[in-house]
Protein backbone atom coordinates (compact mmCIF):
# COMPACT_ATOMS: atom_id res chain seq x y z
CA UNK A 1 0.00 0.00 0.00
CA UNK A 2 0.96 3.42 -0.63
CA UNK A 3 0.87 6.04 1.88
CA UNK A 4 2.98 8.81 0.46
CA UNK A 5 0.98 12.09 0.83
CA UNK A 6 2.12 15.40 -0.35
CA UNK A 7 0.96 18.00 1.68
CA UNK A 8 1.48 22.22 1.77
CA UNK A 9 -0.06 25.36 2.85
CA UNK A 10 -2.21 27.46 -0.06
CA UNK A 11 -3.67 30.54 0.68
CA UNK A 12 -5.22 31.69 -2.03
CA UNK A 13 -5.98 30.59 -5.92
CA UNK A 14 -3.26 32.89 -7.06
CA UNK A 15 -1.78 31.88 -10.22
CA UNK A 16 1.82 32.02 -9.44
CA UNK A 17 1.31 30.41 -6.16
CA UNK A 18 -1.04 27.79 -7.56
CA UNK A 19 1.10 27.11 -10.36
CA UNK A 20 4.18 26.24 -7.42
CA UNK A 21 1.83 23.87 -5.16
CA UNK A 22 0.99 22.28 -8.16
CA UNK A 23 4.77 21.83 -9.34
CA UNK A 24 5.83 20.52 -6.34
CA UNK A 25 2.96 17.88 -5.39
CA UNK A 26 3.66 16.46 -8.74
CA UNK A 27 7.61 16.75 -8.31
CA UNK A 28 7.37 14.71 -4.75
CA UNK A 29 6.43 11.89 -7.11
CA UNK A 30 8.73 12.08 -9.83
CA UNK A 31 7.31 14.76 -11.86
CA UNK A 32 4.80 14.24 -15.15
CA UNK A 33 7.01 12.32 -16.93
CA UNK A 34 7.43 9.67 -14.47
CA UNK A 35 3.41 9.64 -15.02
CA UNK A 36 3.88 9.87 -18.71
CA UNK A 37 5.82 6.84 -18.69
CA UNK A 38 2.17 5.06 -19.50
CA UNK A 39 1.79 7.10 -22.23
CA UNK A 40 1.13 10.63 -23.28
CA UNK A 41 -2.88 10.67 -23.04
CA UNK A 42 -3.49 12.39 -19.93
CA UNK A 43 -7.02 12.97 -18.61
CA UNK A 44 -7.71 15.71 -15.80
CA UNK A 45 -11.02 15.14 -14.06
CA UNK A 46 -11.95 17.68 -11.92
CA UNK A 47 -14.83 17.84 -9.74
CA UNK A 48 -17.17 19.40 -11.38
CA UNK A 49 -20.63 18.77 -9.33
CA UNK A 50 -22.92 21.39 -10.90
CA UNK A 51 -22.40 25.03 -12.90
CA UNK A 52 -20.99 26.96 -9.91
CA UNK A 53 -18.60 29.89 -9.89
CA UNK A 54 -15.48 28.94 -8.26
CA UNK A 55 -15.86 31.03 -5.30
CA UNK A 56 -18.62 28.57 -3.93
CA UNK A 57 -16.33 26.49 -3.04
CA UNK A 58 -18.22 23.35 -4.54
CA UNK A 59 -16.43 22.50 -7.85
CA UNK A 60 -12.65 21.74 -7.90
CA UNK A 61 -11.08 25.58 -8.66
CA UNK A 62 -9.82 26.19 -12.12
CA UNK A 63 -6.77 27.90 -11.17
CA UNK A 64 -5.41 24.20 -10.19
CA UNK A 65 -7.03 22.44 -12.90
CA UNK A 66 -5.13 25.34 -15.65
CA UNK A 67 -1.67 24.29 -13.36
CA UNK A 68 -2.16 20.95 -13.41
CA UNK A 69 -3.08 20.70 -17.22
CA UNK A 70 -0.07 22.72 -18.09
CA UNK A 71 2.26 20.43 -16.11
CA UNK A 72 1.57 18.02 -18.62
CA UNK A 73 1.26 19.97 -21.58
CA UNK A 74 4.99 20.92 -21.26
CA UNK A 75 5.92 17.40 -20.31
CA UNK A 76 4.36 16.63 -24.17
CA UNK A 77 0.99 15.01 -23.49
CA UNK A 78 -2.12 15.63 -25.18
CA UNK A 79 -4.24 16.81 -22.20
CA UNK A 80 -8.42 16.15 -21.75
CA UNK A 81 -10.65 18.04 -19.05
CA UNK A 82 -13.81 15.91 -18.54
CA UNK A 83 -16.11 15.25 -15.90
CA UNK A 84 -19.67 13.75 -15.67
CA UNK A 85 -21.50 15.89 -13.26
CA UNK A 86 -25.15 15.05 -11.89
CA UNK A 87 -28.02 14.79 -14.38
CA UNK A 88 -28.44 15.17 -18.18
CA UNK A 89 -24.99 14.49 -19.37
CA UNK A 90 -24.88 16.59 -22.74
CA UNK A 91 -23.21 19.48 -24.93
CA UNK A 92 -26.03 21.99 -23.41
CA UNK A 93 -25.01 21.21 -19.94
CA UNK A 94 -21.51 20.83 -20.41
CA UNK A 95 -21.45 24.16 -21.99
CA UNK A 96 -22.89 25.81 -19.21
CA UNK A 97 -20.64 23.96 -16.59
CA UNK A 98 -17.73 24.39 -17.94
CA UNK A 99 -18.25 27.81 -18.82
CA UNK A 100 -19.75 28.85 -14.70
CA UNK A 101 -17.12 26.52 -13.14
CA UNK A 102 -13.92 28.35 -15.48
CA UNK A 103 -12.60 25.40 -17.50
CA UNK A 104 -13.00 26.75 -20.41
CA UNK A 105 -10.46 29.58 -19.60
CA UNK A 106 -8.54 27.01 -17.77
CA UNK A 107 -8.41 24.80 -20.91
CA UNK A 108 -7.27 27.61 -23.13
CA UNK A 109 -4.36 29.10 -20.98
CA UNK A 110 -2.89 25.76 -20.30
CA UNK A 111 -3.00 24.32 -23.58
CA UNK A 112 -5.21 21.51 -22.66
CA UNK A 113 -8.92 20.63 -24.41
CA UNK A 114 -12.35 20.18 -23.05
CA UNK A 115 -14.03 16.75 -23.56
CA UNK A 116 -16.96 17.42 -26.14
CA UNK A 117 -17.66 13.47 -26.57
CA UNK A 118 -20.65 12.22 -24.19
CA UNK A 119 -20.42 8.48 -25.46
CA UNK A 120 -19.78 5.80 -22.85
CA UNK A 121 -17.73 2.70 -22.17
CA UNK A 122 -18.15 -0.41 -20.46
CA UNK A 123 -15.39 -1.60 -18.40
CA UNK A 124 -15.46 -5.02 -16.43
CA UNK A 125 -13.97 -5.02 -13.08
CA UNK A 126 -14.63 -8.29 -10.30
CA UNK A 127 -15.72 -6.09 -7.76
CA UNK A 128 -17.50 -6.61 -4.27
CA UNK A 129 -20.34 -5.48 -5.43
CA UNK A 130 -20.05 -4.54 -9.17
CA UNK A 131 -18.70 -6.41 -12.13
CA UNK A 132 -18.74 -3.81 -14.81
CA UNK A 133 -18.91 -0.12 -15.49
CA UNK A 134 -20.40 2.42 -17.70
CA UNK A 135 -17.10 4.70 -18.11
CA UNK A 136 -17.11 8.02 -19.87
CA UNK A 137 -15.50 7.82 -23.09
CA UNK A 138 -12.28 10.03 -21.80
CA UNK A 139 -11.59 7.91 -19.04
CA UNK A 140 -11.70 4.38 -20.74
CA UNK A 141 -8.93 5.95 -24.02
CA UNK A 142 -6.44 7.76 -21.24
CA UNK A 143 -3.34 6.66 -20.70
CA UNK A 144 -2.71 8.38 -17.28
CA UNK A 145 -5.94 9.34 -15.01
CA UNK A 146 -5.48 12.49 -12.78
CA UNK A 147 -8.00 13.70 -9.75
CA UNK A 148 -8.53 17.22 -9.03
CA UNK A 149 -11.00 16.85 -6.51
CA UNK A 150 -12.70 19.48 -3.99
CA UNK A 151 -12.33 18.93 0.20
CA UNK A 152 -15.89 19.04 1.27
CA UNK A 153 -18.16 17.39 3.73
CA UNK A 154 -20.95 14.59 2.08
CA UNK A 155 -24.50 14.24 2.86
CA UNK A 156 -24.84 10.53 2.44
CA UNK A 157 -20.81 9.64 2.38
CA UNK A 158 -19.89 11.98 4.95
CA UNK A 159 -16.56 13.27 3.10
CA UNK A 160 -16.08 13.53 -0.27
CA UNK A 161 -12.28 13.83 -1.81
CA UNK A 162 -10.30 11.89 -3.94
CA UNK A 163 -12.33 8.30 -3.99
CA UNK A 164 -15.60 9.70 -4.39
CA UNK A 165 -14.84 12.04 -7.27
CA UNK A 166 -14.26 9.59 -9.41
CA UNK A 167 -17.85 8.87 -9.19
CA UNK A 168 -17.95 11.49 -12.20
CA UNK A 169 -16.36 9.31 -14.43
CA UNK A 170 -19.68 7.57 -15.08
CA UNK A 171 -22.09 9.43 -17.26
CA UNK A 172 -24.93 11.52 -16.39
CA UNK A 173 -27.86 9.52 -15.21
CA UNK A 174 -26.15 6.22 -14.95
CA UNK A 175 -25.07 7.96 -11.86
CA UNK A 176 -28.92 7.71 -10.71
CA UNK A 177 -29.09 4.05 -11.79
CA UNK A 178 -26.19 3.07 -9.88
CA UNK A 179 -27.98 4.96 -6.68
CA UNK A 180 -30.72 2.98 -6.52
CA UNK A 181 -28.89 -0.22 -6.86
CA UNK A 182 -26.58 0.38 -4.43
CA UNK A 183 -28.77 2.65 -1.84
CA UNK A 184 -27.56 1.95 1.70
CA UNK A 185 -24.45 3.80 2.85
CA UNK A 186 -22.30 0.88 2.97
CA UNK A 187 -23.09 -0.89 -0.44
CA UNK A 188 -22.79 2.89 -2.04
CA UNK A 189 -19.05 2.64 -0.31
CA UNK A 190 -18.64 -1.00 -1.94
CA UNK A 191 -19.67 0.99 -4.97
CA UNK A 192 -17.06 3.84 -5.01
CA UNK A 193 -14.47 1.24 -3.72
CA UNK A 194 -15.13 -0.98 -6.53
CA UNK A 195 -15.10 1.76 -9.15
CA UNK A 196 -11.43 3.44 -7.76
CA UNK A 197 -10.04 -0.02 -8.22
CA UNK A 198 -11.34 -0.12 -11.50
CA UNK A 199 -10.34 3.02 -12.92
CA UNK A 200 -6.56 2.95 -11.14
CA UNK A 201 -6.20 7.08 -10.92
CA UNK A 202 -2.92 7.33 -11.65
CA UNK A 203 -2.21 11.05 -9.20
CA UNK A 204 -5.03 12.21 -6.97
CA UNK A 205 -4.89 16.17 -5.82
CA UNK A 206 -7.73 17.78 -3.53
CA UNK A 207 -7.91 21.30 -3.51
CA UNK A 208 -8.59 22.43 -0.31
CA UNK A 209 -7.83 25.91 -0.13
CA UNK A 210 -11.33 26.91 0.33
CA UNK A 211 -13.32 23.69 0.85
CA UNK A 212 -16.99 23.24 2.22
CA UNK A 213 -18.41 21.63 5.07
CA UNK A 214 -21.72 21.74 6.84
CA UNK A 215 -24.34 20.22 4.54
CA UNK A 216 -21.95 19.44 1.42
CA UNK A 217 -21.48 18.78 -1.17
CA UNK A 218 -23.46 21.40 -2.64
CA UNK A 219 -25.13 23.59 -0.29
CA UNK A 220 -22.47 23.77 2.67
CA UNK A 221 -20.43 26.27 4.07
CA UNK A 222 -17.40 27.32 2.04
CA UNK A 223 -13.96 27.28 4.19
CA UNK A 224 -11.15 28.70 3.96
CA UNK A 225 -8.87 25.35 5.14
CA UNK A 226 -5.92 27.01 3.36
CA UNK A 227 -3.90 23.75 2.02
CA UNK A 228 -3.51 21.20 -1.08
CA UNK A 229 -3.18 17.25 -0.73
CA UNK A 230 -2.08 15.16 -3.66
CA UNK A 231 -1.14 11.41 -3.32
CA UNK A 232 -0.68 8.36 -6.14
CA UNK A 233 -2.86 6.35 -3.16
CA UNK A 234 -6.26 8.43 -3.24
CA UNK A 235 -7.27 6.82 -0.03
CA UNK A 236 -4.13 7.84 1.59
CA UNK A 237 -4.83 11.69 0.33
CA UNK A 238 -8.43 11.52 1.59
CA UNK A 239 -7.36 10.29 5.22
CA UNK A 240 -4.94 13.26 5.59
CA UNK A 241 -7.70 15.65 4.35
CA UNK A 242 -10.04 14.41 7.33
CA UNK A 243 -7.58 14.58 9.90
CA UNK A 244 -6.27 18.06 8.39
CA UNK A 245 -9.99 19.20 8.48
CA UNK A 246 -10.78 17.38 12.15
CA UNK A 247 -13.08 15.07 11.05
CA UNK A 248 -13.57 11.24 12.10
CA UNK A 249 -12.18 8.77 9.37
CA UNK A 250 -14.24 6.31 11.07
CA UNK A 251 -17.36 8.00 10.27
CA UNK A 252 -16.60 7.74 6.09
CA UNK A 253 -17.98 4.74 4.83
CA UNK A 254 -15.87 5.15 1.66
CA UNK A 255 -12.79 4.72 3.95
CA UNK A 256 -13.62 1.92 6.35
CA UNK A 257 -14.76 0.11 3.70
CA UNK A 258 -11.28 0.54 2.13
CA UNK A 259 -9.56 -0.19 5.05
CA UNK A 260 -11.28 -3.73 4.94
CA UNK A 261 -9.79 -4.06 1.74
CA UNK A 262 -6.18 -2.95 3.15
CA UNK A 263 -6.41 -0.15 0.27
CA UNK A 264 -6.61 2.58 2.85
CA UNK A 265 -4.06 3.53 6.01
CA UNK A 266 -6.01 3.17 9.21
CA UNK A 267 -4.74 6.23 10.68
CA UNK A 268 -1.76 9.44 10.33
CA UNK A 269 1.03 7.54 11.98
CA UNK A 270 0.66 5.20 8.80
CA UNK A 271 1.02 8.17 6.79
CA UNK A 272 4.40 8.91 4.77
CA UNK A 273 4.24 12.77 4.70
CA UNK A 274 6.00 14.44 1.61
CA UNK A 275 6.11 18.50 1.25
CA UNK A 276 5.03 20.20 4.88
CA UNK A 277 3.18 18.35 7.73
CA UNK A 278 0.27 20.23 8.50
CA UNK A 279 -1.02 21.18 12.29
CA UNK A 280 -5.26 20.28 11.82
CA UNK A 281 -7.49 23.16 11.64
CA UNK A 282 -8.16 25.08 14.80
CA UNK A 283 -11.59 25.01 13.92
CA UNK A 284 -12.61 21.69 12.56
CA UNK A 285 -14.97 21.21 9.80
CA UNK A 286 -18.91 20.88 10.66
CA UNK A 287 -19.92 17.44 9.26
CA UNK A 288 -23.27 17.39 6.70
CA UNK A 289 -25.16 15.04 8.91
CA UNK A 290 -26.08 16.31 12.32
CA UNK A 291 -24.81 14.06 14.94
CA UNK A 292 -28.27 12.71 15.99
CA UNK A 293 -28.46 11.02 12.29
CA UNK A 294 -24.82 9.97 12.80
CA UNK A 295 -24.78 6.05 13.33
CA UNK A 296 -21.57 4.34 12.86
CA UNK A 297 -22.79 1.09 14.74
CA UNK A 298 -24.49 0.05 11.64
CA UNK A 299 -21.78 -0.53 9.74
CA UNK A 300 -20.99 -3.40 12.23
CA UNK A 301 -24.61 -5.17 11.67
CA UNK A 302 -24.70 -7.98 9.65
CA UNK A 303 -25.05 -6.70 5.82
CA UNK A 304 -28.30 -7.96 5.23
CA UNK A 305 -29.86 -5.15 8.05
CA UNK A 306 -27.93 -2.33 7.10
CA UNK A 307 -30.15 -0.84 4.47
CA UNK A 308 -32.83 -1.18 6.56
CA UNK A 309 -31.22 0.77 9.38
CA UNK A 310 -30.09 3.53 7.04
CA UNK A 311 -33.67 3.64 6.30
CA UNK A 312 -34.90 3.83 9.60
CA UNK A 313 -32.22 5.93 11.28
CA UNK A 314 -31.56 8.69 8.35
CA UNK A 315 -33.30 12.05 7.89
CA UNK A 316 -35.60 12.55 5.85
CA UNK A 317 -35.29 15.02 3.26
CA UNK A 318 -37.29 18.40 3.68
CA UNK A 319 -37.89 20.67 1.38
CA UNK A 320 -38.11 24.46 2.32
CA UNK A 321 -39.99 27.98 1.32
CA UNK A 322 -36.91 28.39 -1.24
CA UNK A 323 -38.04 25.72 -3.23
CA UNK A 324 -39.20 27.05 -6.92
CA UNK A 325 -40.75 23.80 -8.11
CA UNK A 326 -37.80 23.88 -10.76
CA UNK A 327 -38.05 20.20 -10.83
CA UNK A 328 -34.33 19.74 -10.80
CA UNK A 329 -34.71 17.23 -7.71
CA UNK A 330 -37.46 14.93 -9.58
CA UNK A 331 -34.95 14.55 -12.25
CA UNK A 332 -32.28 13.67 -9.76
CA UNK A 333 -34.04 11.24 -8.20
CA UNK A 334 -33.05 7.98 -8.94
CA UNK A 335 -36.28 6.29 -7.27
CA UNK A 336 -38.61 8.79 -8.62
CA UNK A 337 -39.78 9.69 -4.94
CA UNK A 338 -40.49 13.37 -5.76
CA UNK A 339 -43.12 14.93 -7.17
CA UNK A 340 -44.47 18.54 -8.20
CA UNK A 341 -47.76 19.30 -6.61
CA UNK A 342 -49.15 22.80 -6.91
CA UNK A 343 -45.60 24.09 -7.52
CA UNK A 344 -44.03 22.37 -4.79
CA UNK A 345 -41.73 19.26 -4.27
CA UNK A 346 -43.49 16.34 -2.27
CA UNK A 347 -41.94 13.38 -1.15
CA UNK A 348 -43.08 9.77 -1.56
CA UNK A 349 -41.19 8.59 1.84
CA UNK A 350 -41.73 5.06 0.85
CA UNK A 351 -39.53 5.05 -2.02
CA UNK A 352 -36.99 6.97 -0.95
CA UNK A 353 -33.53 5.93 -0.16
CA UNK A 354 -32.06 8.93 1.26
CA UNK A 355 -29.56 9.09 -1.06
CA UNK A 356 -29.86 13.09 -0.78
CA UNK A 357 -29.45 13.63 -4.75
CA UNK A 358 -31.87 16.24 -4.40
CA UNK A 359 -29.97 18.04 -1.81
CA UNK A 360 -27.07 17.69 -3.77
CA UNK A 361 -27.98 19.08 -7.28
CA UNK A 362 -31.00 21.52 -6.19
CA UNK A 363 -29.82 24.72 -7.53
CA UNK A 364 -32.09 26.80 -5.03
CA UNK A 365 -30.78 25.00 -1.94
CA UNK A 366 -34.01 24.13 -0.52
CA UNK A 367 -33.42 20.77 0.77
CA UNK A 368 -32.77 20.66 4.11
CA UNK A 369 -33.00 17.53 6.76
Amino acid sequence: MDCRVFMAPCASYEPKLAEERIRQALDAFGGPKALLQKGNRVLIKPNLLTASRPEAGVTAHPALVEAAARQFVQAGAQVVIADSPGGPYNRRVMEKVYQACGMDQAAERSGAELNWDFSSRKRRFPGRVRQEFQLVTPADRADVIVSIGKLKTHMMMYFTGAVKNLYGLIPGVTKAAYHSQHSSREDFADLLVDLCQAIQPDFSILDGVIGMDGKGPSAGRPRQAGAIFAAQNPFAADLAAMIYCGLNPTLAPVHRQGQAQGLAPEDWGQLDILGQALTPLAEPFAPAIPARHARPFVAAMPHFLQPKLDQWLGAWPRFTSQCVGCGACVKACPRQALQIKQGRVRLKKRRCIKCYCCHELCPQKAVDL
